[in-house]
Order: C-alpha cells, then sequence, then structure tokens
C-alpha cells in the first residue's frame, strides 16, 4: 500500500498533528519551554505588574535602583516616606 502526499498535504498533515500535540499540553509545559526573559518580552511592563502590591515589586530591587530615575523632590519624599513609616 502507498501513500501519496503533496508538499502541501505534508504540511497540513503536519500542523494538525502539531495541533493535537498541543491541545494535551499544560500551561506550565508550554512555558518551561521558553527562557523567562522571551516570556516577558511578549508583556508590557504594566501588564507584568498588574495586580501586584507595591512591596511585591520593590522587594526584588536593590534601594538605589528603586530611586534610579527619580528627580531629587520624589526621592526627598520617598525618604520623607520611609521616615514617617518608621515612627
Amino acid at each position: 500500500m502507498t501513500i501519496e502526499f503533496t508538499p502541501e498535504e505534508v504540511t497540513e498533515f503536519g500542523k494538525q498533528l502539531g495541533d493535537i500535540w498541543l491541545a494535551d499540553l499544560t500551561v506550565d509545559d508550554m512555558l518551561a519551554r521558553f527562557e523567562t526573559k522571551e516570556v516577558l518580552s511578549h508583556f508590557k511592563p504594566e501588564d507584568r505588574l498588574a495586580g501586584l502590591e507595591p512591596k511585591e515589586v520593590l522587594s526584588h530591587f536593590k534601594p538605589a535602583d528603586r530611586l534610579a530615575g527619580l528627580e531629587p523632590k520624589e526621592i526627598e519624599d520617598y525618604l520623607k516616606q520611609l521616615k514617617n513609616q518608621q515612627h
């Protein structure tokens, strides 16, 4: 028995097999195939941080990094805020 496929049919058959295989994968299986940076590159920073409390976000940064890019007035306000929290 011989079956003949055109190149287009082979391509379509491969897509169908891929769809069947992908349908059985979990999200964790899919994410495990990619580097964290690659996955995160598809999301805007504000989407990555959505739903997180400021303490959750800031805990990943050194204090100097948290202040990078801020204006002096913003840094002063931040320091006053920290001082008030300590009292």
